[in-house]
């Protein structure tokens, strides 16, 4: 087996040093890749993981995203020691990982509920219905694509997801007033025109996301400061709610013309 330098994504950094007989090595951890002090840990990280192998890998990895520090990081690595380096698609590594920790050599069907992570045809991908083997990795299915309005400021504020699930919905004239009074009638006609128009609305399949928008659409936060905060508040909401309410059924979620897409809209 080859001996790999895994640098990681940018959320909750990490290194990892796999062996050449299957033993792996973890840094310590970094923290999101968003300041120098973390930039400069993952590389303290990487040298010292080198030096533990000996100075020598056969090869880098590193998440598929080209802008993240860890990307450059393997790329700059790989160069100096004249080995390869290749990016892996973010969710197809959570599936990885949850085989690779319980010994499952073969097939694995795995469902990726995530954030944000960029897909191989370039777009964000964050709801994914996966078949991994190892390094291969076949799309079987996804979350229906919600725009970005705003691209990554969407992730930040709940109700502009919101507003992309109205207009999904077909019910984009209800952007403005539902969601004007707390996010500024200039700030929601604006986000409504984005849509309409479909300019800076990016498309993404996550699943966290789509959690934003039941959030916004419920009032439960207009912004949020921690990764997956409106997440939680909608998670405490449903858990009181559910305290004195039967769980509602719903129809299928697969129509016959989706394709291969899960469709949430339903739901809203």
């Amino acid at each position: 087996m080859a001996t790999i330098l895994a640098l990681g994504a940018y959320l909750k950094n990490a290194a990892c040093l796999r062996r050449a007989d299957a033993s792996v090595q973890w840094s310590a951890l970094h923290g999101d890749l968003g300041t120098p002090t973390a930039c400069a840990a993952l590389e303290a990280s990487a040298e010292a993981l080198l030096h533990s192998a000996g100075g020598r890998v056969d090869a880098l990895a590193h998440d598929l995203h080209p802008d993240f520090h860890s990307t450059r990081v393997a790329g700059a690595l790989a160069a100096r020691l004249g080995v390869p380096a290749f990016g892996v698609q973010h969710h197809h590594a959570h599936v990885a990982v949850v085989a690779a920790e319980r010994a499952l050599a073969g097939p694995v069907i795995g469902l990726a509920l995530d954030g944000v992570g960029l897909g191989r045809d370039g777009t964000a991908w964050g709801g994914e219905l996966l078949r991994v083997q190892g390094a291969g990795c076949e799309r079987l299915a996804h979350l229906w694509p919600l725009a970005l309005p705003g691209g990554d400021r969407a992730a930040r504020e709940p109700w502009r997801m919101a507003a992309a699930a109205l207009h999904a919905l077909g019910r984009g004239d209800e952007i403005a007033p539902r969601l004007g009074p707390a996010a500024g009638e200039a700030p929601a006609r604006g986000v409504a025109q984005m849509l309409a128009r479909g300019l800076h609305c990016p498309p993404t399949t996550s699943a966290g996301r789509w959690f934003d928008a039941a959030a916004g659409i419920l009032g439960l936060g207009l912004r949020q400061a921690q990764e997956a905060e409106a997440a939680q508040a909608l998670e405490q909401a449903a858990t009181r709610w559910l305290q004195g309410h039967e769980l509602p059924a719903y129809d299928a979620l697969v129509p016959r013309d989706a394709g291969a897409r899960i469709d949430l809209r339903p739901l809203f």
